[in-house]
């Protein structure tokens, strides 16, 4: 790699870091594998920059980013199947400084978020977690993932109607075990 093409790659690696960082957390990588995607994502663009035409970067890093959080979900996915991963993940430790009711609390919402996040189309639900979470707007969406404007509002308004009947199905299954719990708690102390 010349010195050209190193100054290139370093220019694009401190102009998008933090939007790769992003991006791979908006397609539903692991908080504790997000380094590791940064630089597998890192590593494609420095092989293939020179075939790269310049046009839509953005566009180019999100479909890197893309498959580089599929693939690692993939070899995740068997690594669970042969190593029976261990129960605690990295991202449920609690966080120094808080207390481990606020840990445990913070740990439930995530697990939730995830799970329902996990239920949605995927394109849906990256244009979800990239305008409502991560605060992009849908003209950056739209570069990003080099689809017109239009699609980016219709996957949104899609994934809010998705995530709402999700939300509102998970919360009446929580009142449902409350109530049975309840119950349940009387029945054993009128016996």
């Amino acid at each position: 790699m010349g010195q050209n093409a190193r100054a290139e790659f370093r220019a694009i690696y401190d102009a998008w870091f933090d939007d790769v960082s992003r991006w791979i957390r908006a397609l539903g990588g692991l908080e504790a594998d997000r380094d590791d995607i940064v630089q597998e994502v890192f590593l494609v663009v420095r092989r293939r920059l020179k075939a790269f035409d310049g046009a839509n970067i953005a566009g180019w890093l999100y479909r890197i980013t893309t498959r580089q959080v599929r693939d690692f979900r993939r070899r995740a996915w068997v690594k669970h199947i042969f190593t029976r991963r261990r129960s605690q993940e990295p991202d449920v430790l609690p966080h120094a400084g808080s207390s481990p009711a606020a840990a445990l609390e913070r740990k439930e919402e995530q697990r939730v978020l995830h799970a329902l996040l996990a239920k949605m189309a995927e394109a849906r639900r990256t244009a979800f977690v990239l305008f409502e979470i991560e605060g992009l707007s849908g003209e950056e969406i739209a570069r990003i993932q080099s689809i017109p404007v239009n699609t980016v509002w219709t996957r949104l308004h899609h994934a809010r109607r998705e995530f709402f009947a999700l939300a509102t199905k998970y919360q009446a299954a929580q009142a449902s075990q409350a109530k049975r719990r309840k119950d349940s708690e009387m029945e054993r102390t009128r016996r």
